[in-house]
Order: structure tokens, then C-alpha cells, then sequence
């Protein structure tokens, strides 16, 4: 009887399927009313938009491999110390079957296929379609910039009468392709309602693929500096930026809180993926903040001392400078604004879970983290809400940002300089530093180098993107299009590590009076107190090797697996006996 029940089933499921018109197993009447059309859509925005990088997996992309940069401890020792091998880099395919880049193109290009089947009115159709090629763009941009060119596949291919072995397209191709996908997204609004914030807007499509050209003229794919390539990349920038302020978008007045208010003032953020602290939870704050302040996790993204002496003064000169007024013991002191939104140093004070008066130490030894102790010296302040107690920490609320207007400006500085419209890459800089607090100063230059040189402005513009795009994903692709990996091999990252003064101990500094207070949260750090009590030195990060990221890892090999599943696919030159030559 069971055997027969079993029969029964199968027979009935064979059957409908066999009924079906369509066997990519979307039921076509899918394409038929909007709400159904839109789910479909919703799923791919989920799977193709990026995330905070700690919540990357084999099945996002960027894979997780690549969170990575000189301004944080940790990243891939295989790629920061040269051990690398060809199967590493898993981003071409990684996940499963049904979780990787080509399963979302697949998807992807099957609602751009299918919905012209569907009774969907035009108007409705042309939005949805947009949207969906927007995100194919995305998916093929992120592996361009790791692979080079790669098989563009612009509809489902039949897995019975196609040959499923394709090769790569040129590098040059690909860039073509997805510049015609996201011109097709410009179509789409220039804002959304509340209901629909996180889809893209024509502003969004403008503003990464003024991006994806500034990295196609930039070093790594552009070596011998054509100059058609970055007038390209000027245009699509500007255009970028006159758009957004056309439709409204402008720079948040305050840049400490540009990405944790959220409300109809924020005019900043472009692009974003959403979450809501429940179905939808970013666990960033967890593994940012210190030990004693998370639910079990502590101990990442904590600044080097290279990315915290990158930070200007507030009168915007570098503290190399002799005339900037920098202190090396109070290094705090008197610093660009966004120092104290981005670094938590020793002794400041950092209200985490609501404690209106918390102070954060970081020296040697301290009792509260002392199962996660601070690495470099320092914690991310940036991005961290204060008002998130510890226990729910993994349930974060505030948004992914993937591009907000004061990157568009920087690209777009990055592109004048390089086309020698000068002026305008100071106008962008000048903006940026003048909404961060830096004083005007002299000529209104905002701390800036009067009359600089183009090579001058280049290391001004990528030392600002440092500071104002930190811990926002982007210093890895800096380092990599604009090949900047060649000047940190041979060396270390370096932490300030805080020993406490002798004959102080941690015991002493922690002893409370009276009234419950420990003597710590006494000591008044901008006076003689700091140098009573604790003794900073500089120690290296990287103890056991030195920086050594290999030529060829800026176009990383495809794994052996995916050339076996597909022979028709040439390996990377540069890796084993690869012949695919990226930079075409």
C-alpha cells in the first residue's frame, strides 16, 4: 500500500511537470502580475547586493577573502604574505550549485528573458527589467575586478541544445557590457518610497559605473596610463555627480552620523542594502566593538597606526608637517573631526550600551577584555551604535552603505586630477574636508597644498579616501586597481601598544574609591595624568612575516575545479601556464 501511495505521488508530480511550458521551474505566471514579478526581483536583489564584509560567505560576493586592508588587524594571511594558491580565490564559483555568481546571473537573465512573456504593463515591465540589469552589472563588475574578463552571458543559456563550455571574454568586452547594463538602469527613479528603500535609483546606476571606470583607468588595468580611459571615466563621474544633485542628494551635515541616521534628512547614501535588527541582523557591531562590551565577539576591525596617523589635524595639515601643531603623546589632540568618529583610543570617551560616561581603555592587561584583549591599540568607533546595549549586538539594525555622495565626489576628484582639470579635484576635496570640521585656513585650501602638482593631488585624493571611506569596504580595491600593494611589501603594520606605567599596575588602576569609581576613570588624559600613568611604544602587527602581495595576485587565477567543469576556460597568465591576458 505504501509503495502504491508512493507510486500515486510521483506519478501526480511527473504529471505536472510535464504540464508545464516552461521547465527553468519559474512557473510563468509569474511575469504576470506585478507583485509576483517583484518577489522574484526581491530575491535577486538578496542574493547580488553586497553586505557588511564580516557577513560575506563563499556565497556573497566578494567572498570573505577579501576583507582585507593595511587600516584593520587580520585579513587572509595567504594573500597578505605571498601563499597564495591557484584554488584560493573562490569568488568565480563559489558556494553551490544554486549559490554562486553564475547561478544569480542565470536567475537574472532569466526574468529579463521571461518577463516579455508575461502580461505585465510596460511601465511596470521597463522598472523591473532596469533594476535587474543594474544588478547583473553588479555581479559581472565584481568578478571583473578580481579576474579580468570572464564569460559574459547575457540570457539563460538551454542546457540541452547549448554548448555550456564558453570562453572568457576580453577584459575590454566585459566593460562594455556592463556599462550597457547599467545605462539601462538609468531609467528608473530617481527616488523610492519608504516601502522601497534599498532599490536602486538612476543616481546608483550612474554613481558604480562612474566607479567600475575609474578602476578600468586606473593602474592595475590600465598600466600605460591611456588617457581615452579616464576622460571616460571623468564623464560618467560627472555625470554621476550632477545627477544626484539634480535629484536632491547632498552631504549629510554631520559626517559622524552620516551612516547611523537613517531619516528623510540623510541625503548622503545612494546605495544600501537594508536590515532591521531581526530577520534581517548585521552582526558588525558584535565583532567591532570590544570584548566586554559584545555578545561573545570583540577583537576585529581594529585600526593599525597607519591609518591613525593618516588622520590630519583639524587645521588639515598632515602630522608630519612641522608647522601642523601635532603632539606624538596626546596624538588626539586637535585632530580632524573624523579622527574622534572613526578611532577609540585610550582613555576616551566611547558611551557603548548607553553609559553616558564610559571611558575605553585599551592598556595592557585591562580587566574587561582581558579574554579579547585590544591588538593594535585602538577600536573602530565608526559605524558603531551607542546605543545598542551588548546583548544585542548581533542584532544590528544600521544599514550597509555601498556608496554615498562623498565617494562619487572623490571619484570624481580622482578622474579631474587625472585629466587635468585641476580646479575641480580641489573643489571636491575642499567640500569633503569643509563638512569634516577641518579649518579653512589659508586661501580656503582647508589644510590643502596650494598649486599641487598631479602627482601631489593623486596621493592627497587617495589619502582622503583613506580617511572618509574608512572601514566602508573600499581600501582593498584601492590598494589593488591602484596597485599600491607594490610599496607595503617589505614591510609591517604597526599597533601602539599601551604598557602601564611603572610601579602602577592594573590592580591600581583599577581599584575603586568611595564611591565606586576607579581610579582609571580619574585620570585626566589630556594633562600629565596620561604620562603618570601609562608609557605607549610602537610595536608591529605582522609578527611573524613581512607584506608580500605577489604580482599576479592583482587577476587572480580561475580554480583548477572550474577549468576541469569547463577546459574551454584560459587560466589567468601569470598563474601556473595560464595565456589570458587581462588587461585586453
Amino acid at each position: 500500500m505504501k509503495k502504491l501511495l508512493i507510486f500515486i505521488l510521483c506519478l501526480t508530480s511527473c504529471s505536472k511537470i510535464l504540464d508545464k511550458t516552461d521547465l527553468t521551474g519559474i512557473d510563468e505566471r509569474t511575469w504576470d502580475t506585478e507583485s509576483t514579478a517583484t518577489l522574484f526581483l526581491n530575491r535577486l536583489y538578496d542574493v547580488s547586493m553586497p553586505t557588511w564584509p564580516n557577513m560575506s560567505s563563499s556565497a556573497a560576493l566578494p567572498t570573505g577573502i577579501h576583507d582585507l586592508a593595511d587600516d584593520y588587524n587580520g585579513g587572509e594571511a595567504k594573500i597578505w604574505y605571498g601563499q597564495l594558491s591557484v584554488d584560493n580565490i573562490t569568488d568565480f564559483y563559489g558556494g553551490n550549485a544554486a549559490s554562486n555568481a553564475w547561478a544569480y546571473i542565470r536567475k537574472i537573465n532569466i526574468l529579463l528573458t521571461q518577463i516579455e512573456q508575461g502580461a505585465l504593463p510596460l511601465d511596470v515591465k521597463t522598472k523591473i527589467k532596469a533594476q535587474a540589469y543594474f544588478l547583473r552589472g553588479w555581479v559581472y563588475f565584481q568578478l571583473v575586478k578580481l579576474y579580468g574578463g570572464v564569460p559574459y552571458l547575457n540570457h539563460p543559456q538551454d542546457w540541452v541544445t547549448e554548448n555550456l563550455q564558453v570562453k572568457r571574454n576580453k577584459t575590454s568586452e566585459c566593460i562594455d557590457s556592463i556599462v550597457r547594463d547599467f545605462d539601462m538602469a538609468t531609467s528608473l527613479p530617481a527616488s523610492w518610497g519608504s516601502a522601497d528603500r534599498g532599490r536602486i535609483t538612476r543616481g546608483a546606476a550612474l554613481g558604480i559605473k562612474g566607479r567600475m571606470l575609474l578602476y578600468w583607468a586606473s593602474p592595475q588595468f590600465n598600466p600605460g596610463n591611456d588617457a581615452a580611459r579616464w576622460e571616460r571615466a571623468y564623464k560618467a563621474n560627472r555625470a554621476a555627480y550632477d545627477t544626484l544633485l539634480i535629484d536632491g542628494y547632498a552631504l549629510f551635515s554631520n559626517f559622524a552620523n552620516v551612516w547611523l541616521d537613517e531619516g528623510t534628512g540623510n541625503k548622503e547614501v545612494i546605495m544600501l542594502r537594508s536590515f532591521d535588527g531581526a530577520t534581517k541582523a548585521s552582526t558588525f557591531e558584535d565583532v567591532a566593538r570590544p570584548y566586554s562590551e559584545s555578545n561573545g565577539g570583540g577583537g576585529s576591525y581594529q585600526p593599525t597606526l597607519e591609518l591613525v596617523n593618516t588622520f590630519p589635524m583639524k587645521n588639515g595639515l598632515s602630522v608630519t608637517d612641522a608647522a601642523s601643531g601635532y603632539d606624538s603623546v596626546y596624538y588626539w589632540k586637535n585632530r580632524d573631526p573624523r579622527f574622534d568618529a572613526t578611532i577609540a583610543y585610550n582613555g576616551c570617551t566611547w558611551p557603548l550600551s548607553n553609559k553616558t560616561n564610559r571611558k575605553q581603555w585599551n592598556y595592557a592587561g585591562v580587566t574587561d577584555d582581558k579574554n579579547k584583549p585590544c591588538v593594535t591599540g585602538f577600536y573602530c568607533r565608526k559605524l558603531i551604535n551607542t546605543a545598542t546595549i551588548k546583548d544585542n549586538s548581533k542584532l544590528g539594525k544600521t544599514d550597509w552603505i555601498e556608496l554615498r555622495l562623498a565617494e562619487v565626489m572623490l571619484n570624481l576628484a580622482e578622474c579631474a586630477n587625472a585629466t587635468g582639470r585641476m580646479q575641480e579635484a580641489y573643489d571636491m576635496l575642499i567640500a569633503i574636508r569643509k563638512r569634516a570640521g577641518i579649518d579653512a585656513g589659508v586661501a580656503g585650501l582647508y589644510g590643502l597644498k596650494a598649486a599641487m602638482t598631479q602627482t601631489e593631488m593623486w596621493n592627497a585624493i587617495l589619502s582622503e579616501r583613506r580617511i572618509e571611506l574608512a572601514f566602508e569596504g573600499k581600501r582593498y580595491d584601492d590598494l589593488r586597481r591602484n596597485k599600491l600593494f607594490d610599496q607595503l611589501n617589505g614591510t609591517k603594520r604597526h599597533v601602539l601598544k599601551i604598557a602601564i606605567k611603572a610601579p602602577f599596575t592594573v590592580k591600581d588602576l583599577e581599584k575603586t574609591d568611595g564611591e565606586g569609581v576607579m581610579l582609571r576613570d580619574r585620570i585626566d588624559i589630556n594633562g600629565p595624568d596620561y604620562t603618570t600613568y601609562f608609557s605607549p611604544f610602537v610595536d608591529v602587527l605582522d609578527t611573524q612575516n613581512s607584506i608580500n602581495f605577489l604580482p599576479n595576485y592583482y587577476f587572480y587565477a580561475i580554480p583548477t575545479s572550474n577549468i576541469l567543469r569547463n577546459p574551454a576556460l584560459e587560466q589567468t597568465a601569470g598563474w601556473g601556464s595560464g595565456t589570458f591576458n587581462p588587461l585586453e
